[in-house]
């Protein structure tokens, strides 16, 4: 029951993100400073891991243990400071708040995590990784996505205090 309640959790926050990425408007995030060449690779990288996530959220009903490890893996390598950036570039990724780094870190963490579970066809520790990577995934748009995301405006970004 438990692990039907996080893929229900899954649908319906996966559910609501092609319709915000779908739209691109002109302001960046909120709190970080990214040109605008640097902003359209960073969405660019933000719609594949969209894609990944629900690619995920349809493996995991059906045991799909090997496209679960192999997307999860890709995920973990998409890290954008391992593309071709130009110079200029990685010194505006550099630039980026320390406490948007830690989040991006965590996230490929979990990424990790959620692979090696699927790799292991451990049904719980899987569902478990991939609640937290989405709950990785809103906790960052609360700080830094709230002009593109309204449903964040005015939440607390760690809310588990509250539990």
């Amino acid at each position: 029951m438990k692990i039907m309640h996080i893929l229900t959790a899954a649908a319906v926050i996966l559910g609501g993100f092609p319709s915000a990425y779908a739209e691109q408007p002109a302001v960046g995030p909120t709190g970080l400073s990214m040109s605008p060449e640097l902003l359209e690779l960073f969405r660019a990288e933000m719609r594949e891991l969209l894609g990944a996530s629900q690619a995920i959220s349809v493996a995991l009903p059906v045991g799909d243990w090997a496209s679960i490890a192999a997307t999860s893996e890709k995920m973990r390598k998409s890290y954008i400071l391992e593309k071709n950036l130009s110079m200029a570039q990685r010194e505006e990724l550099d630039s980026l708040p320390g406490q948007f780094k830690s989040l991006d870190e965590q996230f490929h963490l979990r990424t990790e995590k959620l692979s090696n579970a699927a790799s292991q066809k451990d049904v719980e520790l899987t569902a478990i990784y991939f609640a937290r990577l989405l709950e990785g995934c809103a906790g960052c748009h609360a700080v830094y996505a709230q002009q593109r995301f309204p449903g964040f405006a005015g939440e607390p970004a760690d809310t588990h205090s509250q539990h």
